[in-house]
Parts: C-alpha cells; sequence; structure tokens
C-alpha cells in the first residue's frame, strides 16, 4: 500500500461502505459490518479532506503535517475503507457540524400496517390501514442522512406488502446509510431474496419458536417459509439475522432453535419478550415467568450490536419511529405519543421534541435509585415494559432485572 502511494498521485476517498459522522463522539461507521471507529480530533479533521477532490500532499500541507502520517492511516485502514478516487466535483472538506446530542443514529419506518399474518404479540393499531406514501417516505430517509444518521430500519406490519416496496427502495438506493428490512418471511422467495440483494444490506426474520412458532403466528405454514426465506437470502449472500420472542410456549424450544440457526450461519440471534399489550393482552397463557423470561434472556442470543460504552442514557437513545401516517414517537410502542408528523414538522423538529420528552438518562431511573450493579450494561432495559409493569416510565424493567439476575426491591 505504501509502495502504491509514493508511485501515483492519490486521492484519498471513503469506498461506499463508510460513513464519516461527528456525533457525540467523531466517528467512522462501517455500513456492511456495522464496526465503529471512534475518531480523535486530528483524525476526524484530516478525513473531512478524504473526499477525492484532494491529493494526499495537498492534505499534509493544508494540515501542516507529513504525508507519512497519512499514509500510516491509509494503511492501517486498508483498501476496504480508503481507495485512490479522483473526484474533480466532489468538495474539498465535508462540512460536519457537530450533531444533536444524543444524536439520531437509527431510524425505524412501519411503512405500512398490512399484514398477512395475525400474529399473537402485536401490538399495532390493526383497525388502521395506512401504507406511507413513496415522497415521505423518501423525505424521511434523505432528512436522517442530513442528520447524519447511520441506519434505517424498514418495518411493517409485513413491508413486502406495501405496493411500492421495491420502488421506495429503489428510490434510497444511493442514499449513503446501512439499511435493514424486518420481515416475517412469508413472501421472500429465491426471486424476491434476489431482488433484496443489492438494495439492503440485512434481512431479520421473525422465527418464535419451533413447533410453537406456526401457532404463535395463527398460520400452519409460517415456520416452514420463515425458515425457507433465511435459507434463500443466504444463498444470494445477504446477512441474515433472526428476532425471537419469548413466550410460554417456546421456552423448552431455544435450545432446538439455536441449534438450527447456527446450522443455517445467521449473523446474529436476537430474543426479547413482549409486551403485555396490544394483542398479546388477549392471551395470557402465553405470558412466561419473569425467572423464566430472564433466564432465556440471559441464555441465549449471540452477535448484539455495538454498544456505545459512553452512553449514559436509557435505551432508544439513538432511536426514532416513523409511522405509517407520518407520525414520529420514540419507537412504535409509544405510537400513541406521538411529537409531531412529518406532513408539516420536519424530522430534526420532531428529534428535539422526543430529546426533551422521550429520552431519559439512566441516573433519572428507578434503577439507579436502589443502586443496581447493570445499569450501564442493562441500561434499565425497555421504558415501555418498565411503564406496563410498574405504571411509570422510570420504573423497573423486571425482566431485565431478572436476565442480570439482579434481585429488586419487592413491591
Amino acid at each position: 500500500m505504501l509502495l502504491y502511494i509514493n508511485l501515483f498521485v492519490f486521492y484519498p476517498h471513503f469506498t461506499n461502505r463508510v460513513l464519516l459522522r461527528n456525533l457525540e463522539v467523531p466517528l467512522l461507521y462501517d455500513m456492511f459490518s456495522e464496526d465503529l471507529w471512534e475518531l480523535d480530533e486530528e483524525a476526524f479533521t484530516t478525513f473531512q479532506y478524504f473526499t477525492g477532490a484532494n491529493t494526499l500532499e495537498e492534505i499534509a500541507t493544508k494540515l501542516k503535517i507529513d504525508k507519512s502520517e497519512i499514509q500510516q492511516v491509509i494503511k492501517e485502514l486498508g483498501p476496504e475503507i480508503i481507495i485512490n478516487e479522483h473526484d474533480k466535483d466532489a468538495p474539498s472538506k465535508l462540512e460536519l457540524a457537530r450533531a444533536p446530542i444524543p444524536s439520531l443514529r437509527t431510524i425505524l419506518i412501519h411503512i405500512t400496517r398490512a399484514c398477512n399474518l395475525a400474529c399473537r404479540h402485536c401490538y399495532l393499531d390493526k383497525e388502521q390501514k395506512q401504507s406511507i406514501d413513496l415522497e415521505r417516505f423518501l423525505s424521511a430517509v434523505s432528512q436522517f442522512e442530513k442528520l447524519q444518521g447511520m441506519k434505517v430500519i424498514i418495518s411493517g406490519g409485513e413491508p413486502l406488502l406495501h405496493p411500492k416496496f421495491f420502488e421506495m427502495l429503489e428510490a434510497i438506493k444511493n442514499i449513503k446509510l446501512r439499511k435493514m428490512l424486518l420481515s416475517n418471511g412469508m413472501l421472500i422467495d429465491e426471486k424476491v431474496a434476489q431482488q433484496l440483494k443489492p438494495l439492503v444490506h440485512e434481512v431479520q426474520i421473525s422465527v418464535d419458536g419451533t413447533n410453537s412458532h406456526n401457532k404463535f403466528r395463527n398460520n400452519p405454514y409460517a415456520f416452514q417459509k420463515a425458515i425457507q426465506a433465511i435459507k434463500n437470502l443466504i444463498e444470494v449472500g445477504m446477512d441474515v439475522s433472526v428476532a425471537t420472542m419469548v413466550h410460554s410456549q417456546n421456552l423448552d424450544e431455544l435450545p432446538e432453535l439455536e441449534k438450527l440457526l447456527k446450522e443455517l450461519q445467521i449473523k446474529s440471534w436476537a430474543l426479547d419478550v413482549p409486551s403485555q399489550t396490544g394483542e398479546f393482552k388477549n392471551h395470557p397463557e402465553l405470558y412466561p415467568s419473569l425467572e423464566e423470561a430472564g433466564k432465556a434472556l440471559k441464555r441465549y442470543g449471540w452477535g448484539a450490536p455495538f454498544e456505545d460504552q459512553h452512553n449514559i442514557y436509557a435505551c432508544g437513545a439513538h432511536l426514532c419511529a416513523i409511522m405509517p401516517n407520518g407520525d414520529v414517537c420514540k419507537c412504535g410502542f409509544f405510537e400513541s405519543s406521538p411529537v409531531g408528523n412529518l406532513m408539516n414538522m420536519s424530522l430534526a423538529e420532531c428529534w428535539r421534541i422526543l430529546q426533551k420528552k422521550f429520552i431519559w438518562r439512566q441516573s433519572d431511573l428507578e434503577c439507579a435509585a436502589i443502586h443496581c450493579p447493570h445499569l450501564q450494561d442493562c441500561r434499565g432495559g425497555c421504558r415501555f415494559r418498565a411503564y406496563v409493569n410498574s405504571g411509570h416510565l422510570m420504573g423497573l424493567d423486571h425482566v431485565k432485572c431478572m436476565a442480570f439476575g439482579f434481585k429488586y426491591p419487592k413491591e
């Protein structure tokens, strides 16, 4: 690499897989691997010139440093991150103002309420039948990118039922963000998997057990379709993850499910416990005990995403959700408490309100008041589940307490 740089004029340019962001700390984000590199101010200043408009020598002159220092950084990051690409039309420097703190890094867009299953834990209002329109979807993603966002998650209902689903993905194809699709897998055959390959970085399939999955999802073919969808996606070379809701009927199936998912070679497996709300309220027989739920969360699941070690906030501090009608809320569970609508407010305006009303410091939680030693790792668990369980937003998420083995005071 050093020889190559020395022999030719070198225009440092980040590859299409990398984002430079000025968040709580400056970061490089690899959209493919989801690796994050924290940068010091000197590295961040240098990287702002990696647009393809400046030669290595010009950058060194502007920064008054020896070019060998920049060469060493390029060598360490490698050709997957930095390439030699001259772009005479690019700006000489990226001007990245500090993002709002806490920064908005992920948006979850529910593009439709339409669904081809009737799951027993669904929390969305089934009476409404909206689907987001193409223009509002594109506007939301574009605004998110300008706020220095990193990852857009596309969900539903079942998102593939949106009448303009692939048109929407094509519309954001060239926007540099990690794109993730959440699906039940019912519609992902070999052809659809091929169509998805160039449009999203990852697909997460819901699998809620082995024998119990079909009953939980109210469809006799749901498990077969979900597993086949995973195989179809992996066959075309896509990152595939699985999400599992822990319930009373799948507790004994989790070892078998883990074995299956490892054989399929999925990227990651995330487990959670449904809140006793929505459709799940009608099925108390599916509630796992706190002890069972906590044990399952502690024992299973792997490949968790990177967590910000400097985080001082409770769950979801860097995320918001957009509903099919354009409402912006903390997450889908807080659908009844939107802070604005994208028809008449910008995403930046909505995020400022969310920061004030729905972003909580860990020190504000009851967990801090009782001196839970696991707070920094747990971050207080799910605030909505805590609200359902305790009646107040700052209360304890007893499921996560059990997962960490914390014996909370009896209430």
